[in-house]
């Protein structure tokens, strides 16, 4: 029984072999193989004698594996994924401040005043806008383009909105710089 499943067991490796020799990818012509058996009953196969005991196995001729020629021509420029790509690309998201203006004085003795923003293209669901007010987040990022702010110091302030997307920044608005007057008590 032990003797049966090895000379299966080595009748597979030869097979194996065989076929590693033909997936080279060229042709290969006849070659001998050796096979003996050792002192335990061990099969052995080699492409040279190790042993008195060893025979030669003649094997076939392995044609070359055939080429596969695409006979009709690809159009690249028509495939649905491209598509796809470039309507996402068409699609960038850009985000710019509407109001305040540039440069603009607020007057506001509470320290309040409003932003709001444009965007082009759409905000998918996993995207965000984030309010910066000197370059640190106002509040939590949000889906509409609008913020309320209240009780800002009087002083210059520059204000940035950033759409992210999973924690990264993906579009900014330019900086803009606003000056807030509010009166104070003598």
């Amino acid at each position: 029984m032990v003797t049966a499943r090895r000379t299966v067991t080595h009748l597979v490796a030869l097979l194996c072999l065989v076929g590693v020799l033909s997936l080279a990818g060229h042709h290969v012509s006849a070659t001998d193989i050796y096979h003996w058996k050792d002192e335990q009953g061990n099969i052995h196969f080699s492409d040279f004698p190790d042993s008195p005991n060893a025979q030669a196995i003649s094997l076939p001729d392995v044609p070359a594996p055939p080429q596969v020629l695409n006979e009709a021509p690809v159009d690249w420029t028509s495939s649905p994924y491209l598509e796809q790509s470039q309507k996402q690309a068409s699609t960038k998201l850009a985000v710019a401040i509407t109001r305040p203006q540039h440069d603009a004085t607020l007057r506001n003795n509470s320290g309040d005043f409003s932003v709001s923003a444009s965007i082009s293209g759409s905000l998918t669901d996993i995207q965000t806008l984030q309010l910066l007010l000197d370059g640190r987040p106002y509040g939590s990022p949000q889906t509409t383009a609008s913020w309320s702010l209240t009780n800002i110091d009087r002083g210059t302030h520059t204000l940035t909105i950033q759409v992210q997307q999973s924690g990264k920044v993906i579009a900014s608005s330019n900086t803009i710089t606003v000056h807030l007057h509010r009166a104070s008590v003598q």
